[in-house]
């Protein structure tokens, strides 16, 4: 794959499957990526030729999928992006996990390097700073259970951000 070239969603979905199926069964086959994505064996086999090309798996006819050392790279990359993400949104927010999943799915291909780097920066300091993340966590889920103001009336949301120099021009919501 050529410096500053980058994978489209489906081909990063793709790719991920591979990896985890190569984790998990030590190898990937095109039946079984089919079935990991739930598609069809033609998609399979357009994808695994554009992956190819690009060279990030190799592939035989009628046998098994592998890895090139660049494809093992995005792959990781990739993988850890969901995972992160994954987690963030099910332990930190705490969303169930299926809905954590698919919303990792989604965002990690839309998400911007800088955006998440600095989310893993967060995730890292929430676990490392002298506050018991498991505190933090548990204070977080008791003010969503408890309710935050959202709904609680037009405007609710944006006294949150009075002062904070994130407000919408000229609006100030003084109670």
């Amino acid at each position: 794959m050529a410096q500053g070239e980058t994978l489209s969603e489906s081909l990063e979905d793709y790719l991920e499957a591979i990896y985890r199926l190569i984790l998990a069964k030590n190898a990937a086959r095109v039946k079984d990526i089919a079935a990991a994505l739930k598609v069809r064996y033609p998609s399979v086999t357009v994808a695994v030729g554009a992956l190819e090309k690009k060279g990030l798996i190799s592939h035989e006819r009628y046998g098994g999928i592998t890895l090139t050392k660049t494809g093992y790279a995005e792959a990781v990359r990739i993988t850890e992006r969901h995972r992160l993400l994954k987690a963030f949104f099910s332990q930190v927010l705490g969303c169930q996990e299926g809905i954590a999943d698919e919303t990792a799915c989604r965002v990690e291909h839309a998400l911007p390097a800088p955006v998440f780097a600095r989310l893993a920066q967060f995730v890292k300091y929430l676990y490392v700073s002298h506050e018991d993340p498991e505190e933090w966590i548990r204070s977080f889920t008791r003010f969503v259970r408890e309710g935050d103001g959202v709904g609680k009336g037009s405007g609710a949301i944006d006294r949150y951000f009075d002062g904070t120099g994130l407000e919408l021009e000229g609006e100030t919501h003084d109670d």
